[in-house]
């Protein structure tokens, strides 16, 4: 072979590997891979884009309405809101001028507030209610002030034996002569700074018990009554609690008002 041929041929062998070189006519070459990095999205679009998931209804399989946020109702009329919950205004009926329900038991009390579609009040709720935002030892302020409230009746002795046949006309005759309650709402000093009236004096309420005391009966008495309080001090505050007795146990100065969970809509 020449010196000419060789140069001719040189090339073809050795420039057929060489990178870079072009394929041969009718040759398919596959392209170089190139490596991305992991953490790279797919697509331009999908930055940046958290996935969206919508409930659907298990049946259906069509996604459910979105729910607003629950709102808390507003209390009825004749109860005030406090603290979250809703309290009578005035102790049972709830009526502004009546006197109030006595020789009622625990029992009594709460059959009377779930048939109008409330509760009974347990004691921190009453306390609460009594003490006002401000945390006062007497829903009218910071100091006894005796005649404010219906608290200072001379006590009468009473004679259980009539008293404890009730509902027969001799003990209800018995409990009418102790009876030295006052119609609701008539004493506007008595009132809480929320507007709830008649929480110490007139009548004792009976509440559920939240707080320990040496007795840890389900229900305890607040409020004292129309003739002070029966242990010393004797001061009708928002505190005192009359401990003493059992649910099923009624008398004549023991009422009661009622609560009511303010409902989401």
């Amino acid at each position: 072979m020449t010196y000419s041929a060789l140069l001719m041929v040189f090339p073809f062998v050795f420039g057929v590997g060489c990178v870079g070189a072009k394929p041969a006519a009718g040759e398919v070459r596959e392209p170089a891979h190139t490596t991305l990095p992991t953490n790279m999205p797919s697509s331009p679009q999908a930055r940046d884009v958290e996935p969206v998931v919508e409930p659907k209804n298990v049946e259906s399989g069509v996604p459910d309405p979105v729910q607003p946020p629950a709102v808390a109702q507003p209390c009825p009329e004749d109860m005030v809101d406090v603290a979250s919950v809703c309290i009578d205004r005035f102790e049972a009926p709830n009526e502004k001028g009546k006197h109030p329900l006595l020789m009622q038991s625990a029992h009594d009390a709460e059959a009377w507030c779930k048939e109008r579609g409330k509760r009974l009040c347990n004691e921190d709720e009453w306390v609460r209610a009594c003490e006002g935002p401000q945390h006062l030892p007497f829903p009218y302020g910071e100091t006894y002030q005796q005649g404010v409230c219906n608290d200072d009746k001379t006590w009468k002795a009473v004679q259980w034996g009539r008293l404890g046949r009730w509902p027969d006309d001799v003990a209800r005759a018995e409990a009418n002569r102790l009876d030295q309650s006052e119609p609701s709402g008539m004493r506007e000093g008595c009132r809480s700074a929320e507007g709830v009236y008649d929480l110490t004096g007139n009548a004792g309420e009976w509440v559920i018990r939240t707080r320990d005391n040496p007795t840890n009966y389900s229900h305890v008495v607040k409020g004292c009554y129309w003739g002070k309080c029966f242990r010393p001090p004797h001061t009708p505050s928002c505190e005192y609690v009359n401990y003493g007795h059992e649910a099923g146990f009624r008398s004549y100065e023991f009422g009661f008002r009622c609560c009511k969970d303010r409902g989401a809509s």
